[in-house]
């Protein structure tokens, strides 16, 4: 795969992966605007223009919106995450030029009309009371608002007396405040030619300058236990605590560490409490990296009757890990890890994710073979280094289901 960066007139960042084997080709525009740079009484409006991105432009309506990509045979679609909105478009190579005008019309011109946004606004609305509805979804968002009260843990989709409140004028005033070309890159993989993409995107992507940058609340971390008493047949458990941001070259051996702790079936979590114990249906751990600071969470769900013991197993396997950590562990950890990447390099939205990730991040051209390198080159002592740094650490714990606090010994 040949990376390549450039930038349109407008200055705005290209980044490009071409793979020339392939029939089809994905581009994302992303905006480095996401709900932890929200106002809190503004939380959800992210999310809320991202809906409202399909509902109408100055030259389509909704319902031509969506004949004109199911007459590409493609895919178009949008995301918010807590640091960044993005817009993309999956369609085959042939049809490049018809996928790029349709995903810059509706990036370059949304009117927002009223209608729609009534009309969204239920539909958020409706979301939000099906993740509130979907406990191992709900945690996520229960443990993020209080580990990081300050900013990073608002919730994506808002809640819902944000969302009643937001008006058009909010939505517009948003809009025009942060989508614009100095804040935001291009990310494009798959089989097409460079020139003609960039022609394409120079022709129909019309974005205006704006002199304000957003100004990122710094992440406070905040250890502690909360438990939200609710009428279900399970208790959920999220027990978490704050790692690196993503440009630490500390993750990298993190990434390994989870995986020996919880992020395969051949973990110690999983082995332990669910295999050898057949206490839950499911255990795992995940990290996730952010601008200026990172989480390592671990997950499950159990009866009521064995949270306590195996709130103990976890803290035991996390407190024992840099004492006994195995060669072969950390080897099986590196060739999962490994295999992902190789994996992931063979599906262009993959790329597309990558190449902006590094650009947003570390502002230089994803190479997928120099991450194989670093995760390869890790020593054992590093990975000891950081799972010493993570016994150290405090929790945030989060509990919900049919339990109280003073049922939690810890």
């Amino acid at each position: 795969m040949r990376v390549k960066k450039t930038y349109l007139f407008s200055k705005i960042p290209v980044v490009m992966c071409r793979m020339p084997h392939l029939h089809s080709v994905v581009i994302g525009i992303w905006i480095k605007h996401g709900s932890r740079d929200e106002p809190f009484e503004k939380n959800g409006i992210s999310h809320f223009i991202e809906h409202l991105f399909f509902q109408g432009t100055k030259n389509r309506d909704a319902k031509a919106i969506s004949f004109a990509i199911d007459s590409l045979g493609g895919d178009i679609n949008a995301f918010t995450s807590r640091e960044f909105t993005v817009l993309y478009v999956k369609i085959l190579d042939k049809c490049l030029e018809k996928g790029i005008e349709l995903l810059c019309d509706i990036f370059s011109n949304p009117i927002f009309p009223q209608e729609e946004i009534e009309k969204e606004r239920s539909v958020i609305l409706d979301e939000l009371r099906t993740i509130n509805d979907t406990p191992d979804e709900l945690i996520h968002d229960l443990f993020m608002e209080k580990a990081f009260p300050d900013g990073l843990g608002k919730p994506i989709l808002g809640k819902e007396n944000t969302i009643s409140a937001i008006t058009r004028e909010d939505i517009i005033n948003f809009h025009e405040k942060y989508y614009h070309s100095s804040n935001c890159i291009i990310s494009c993989a798959g089989n097409f030619n460079e020139d003609m993409l960039l022609n394409m995107l120079e022709r129909n992507l019309c974005l205006r300058d704006f002199p304000v940058r957003k100004q990122v609340i710094p992440s406070v971390f905040l250890p502690s236990i909360n438990v939200y008493e609710k009428e279900l047949n399970e208790v959920h458990l999220s027990v978490g605590m704050e790692t690196f941001p993503f440009t630490n070259p500390l993750r990298y051996a993190l990434t390994i560490l989870n995986c020996i702790i919880g992020g395969s079936v051949s973990s110690r979590l999983f082995q332990e409490i669910r295999e050898k114990r057949g206490l839950v249906y499911n255990i795992f751990s995940y990290v996730s990296f952010y601008l200026d600071t990172g989480v390592f969470d671990i997950y499950t769900a159990c009866s009521r009757n064995n949270l306590n013991k195996i709130l103990e197993l976890i803290m035991k396997i996390i407190k024992e890990i840099p004492e006994n950590i195995k060669e072969e562990e950390i080897e099986r950890a590196k060739i999962q890890t490994i295999s992902q990447l190789l994996f992931s390099s063979e599906s262009p939205a993959s790329v597309m994710h990558n190449l902006a990730y590094n650009e947003l991040y570390y502002n230089e051209p994803y190479e997928v073979k120099e991450h194989i390198k670093k995760f390869k080159s890790i020593k054992t002592t590093e990975i000891i280094e950081v799972a010493s740094i993570l016994k150290e650490k405090l929790h945030a714990i989060t509990v919900l289901g049919p339990i109280t606090r003073r049922d939690i010994d810890f």
